[in-house]
């Protein structure tokens, strides 16, 4: 005998059941969002059209093919290029640039289809005329059903796809479910990433996150997509960072930079040093070569260490967490006996970069003694190495690599942890080696 059908509530705003009627969804804390459906049983049943196992060993590798962006930055965080077929998810803050960077794809001179569904026509032609953007391969499409996009990209057989942007696809057309849910969201993308799958046609779409980074949008689909890039900004600044941290086709961890002008985004490729050299040195400051990916970009340190107000001092840092504030700090004072926990300590990482190689450790340690002491480290001098609790000094990772990078911007002279290398590449300057904080203190200070 068939079994009857069970009566459920469905969330509309995220789509999770429950058997019984609730005010506030426990799932998304949405009020008066559950609606009666029916749901039949279906356990134990087979389902037609199953898939067969086969063995791994069996599968024939195909090759990838890779489509240009026209941006060779954006080309190197990709892995070469678009793979076909791959779904590409960028999540940025409103306004950071994301509309702007994807209109730059027309340089690729290939067939693109351009959905926008929060900005008229006339907006979007407005901004490529002013970033010289205006190409006849784009073709732009105002519309926000997917049905209606599925079906345009379908009979239009663009080469790229670009969604502009994934909240603002509507799955339902009966309007159960709110715009921009995560059941709308999940929805949305999962047909897209089955229509790039069947028609080998790359996917690119955007998704906004607000200025904490807490939202369903691009979090939600992560798992998802095939590659996740994050668009950053330089607050108050005119650089644009883009971060990749999800690639199926190539490596985590890279960095494209672009500057944010009037005529729209401008590369940054080559040897990145976004500081004006002329301006660096002076008390608390100091250079450091950071590895961000395959990159290697060249920061400043710059530290104010002054008599606190109060019996505690501050910690305040610029683009750099401040619990590695607090930690080099503490370090400082047990090792090398200043009486620095009564000080305000402010630190700003100049430069376009967050500060997140451990590397910098010792470049900060020696800009806090700098300022801490009032006495100038040399001038265009860098440092790199990780500091141990126990008060020693490591060598980094990738030395040889940091090195090529300083010499390029000609600073010969540094200050590395750990051991000297054996096999050391040769250096028209001058390399001090230090193994515990004590001694670099001591040895830096005393002789300048």
């Amino acid at each position: 005998m068939a079994k009857k059908a069970r009566t459920v509530y469905k969330c509309s705003a995220c789509s999770e059941s429950f058997i019984a009627w609730m005010g506030q969804c426990p799932t998304c804390k949405a009020w008066n969002s559950f609606e009666e459906t029916t749901e039949s049983d279906k356990i134990g049943k087979k389902i037609s059209g199953s898939s067969i196992p086969v063995a791994l060993n069996s599968i024939k590798s195909e090759k990838l093919i890779k489509i240009s962006t026209g941006l060779s930055e954006m080309d190197k965080i990709l892995g070469n290029g678009m793979v076909a077929g791959s779904v590409i998810l960028l999540g940025g803050e409103p306004g950071v640039g994301k509309s702007t960077l994807l209109l730059e794809f027309g340089k690729s001179g290939r067939k693109i289809l351009y959905v926008t569904g929060e900005e008229s026509l006339q907006q979007i032609h407005s901004r490529a005329a002013r970033i010289g953007a205006l190409r006849p391969n784009v073709t732009i499409l105002q519309e926000t059903q997917l049905e209606n996009i599925l079906s345009a990209a379908l009979d239009f057989k663009p080469e790229v796809l670009i969604i502009d942007s994934i909240q603002t696809i509507n799955v339902d057309s009966s309007k159960s479910m709110n715009i921009g849910s995560p059941a709308q969201l999940r929805a949305a993308a999962a047909a897209l990433i089955d229509y790039a799958r069947m028609n080998d046609v790359p996917v690119c779409m955007t998704g906004h996150i607000t200025k904490d980074g807490q939202i369903a949008g691009p979090k939600l689909l992560e798992h998802s997509v095939d590659v996740v890039l994050y668009f950053e900004n330089q607050r108050l600044g005119q650089y644009r960072f883009i971060r990749s941290s999800k690639n199926r086709f190539g490596s985590t961890g890279e960095i494209a930079v672009f500057e944010m002008s009037p005529e729209g985004l401008r590369e940054i490729s080559g040897e990145r040093n976004l500081l004006q050299m002329q301006d660096v040195g002076g008390v608390g400051s100091i250079l450091f070569p950071q590895l961000d990916g395959s990159q290697t970009m060249l920061v400043e340190f710059q530290v104010l260490v002054t008599p606190a107000a109060f019996s505690s001092g501050r910690r305040i840092g610029e683009n750099i967490d401040i619990s590695r504030i607090h930690m080099i700090a503490a370090i400082l004072e047990k090792y090398s006996g200043f009486n620095i926990g009564q000080s305000d300590i402010f630190v700003r990482v100049q430069g376009g970069a967050h500060m997140n190689d451990s590397a910098g450790d010792l470049a900060l340690l020696l800009a806090m003694a700098s300022s801490y002491l009032n006495t100038e480290l040399p001038a265009c001098w860098a440092a790199a190495g990780e500091l141990s609790l126990t008060g020693r000094i490591r060598s980094c990772s990738q030395t040889q690599t940091r090195k090529r990078t300083l010499l390029s911007h000609r600073i010969p002279n540094v200050i590395w942890g750990g051991k000297p290398p054996r096999n050391s590449m040769e250096s028209p300057g001058r390399q001090y080696f230090f193994e515990d904080v004590k001694t670099c203190i001591e040895k830096t200070f005393q002789k300048k």
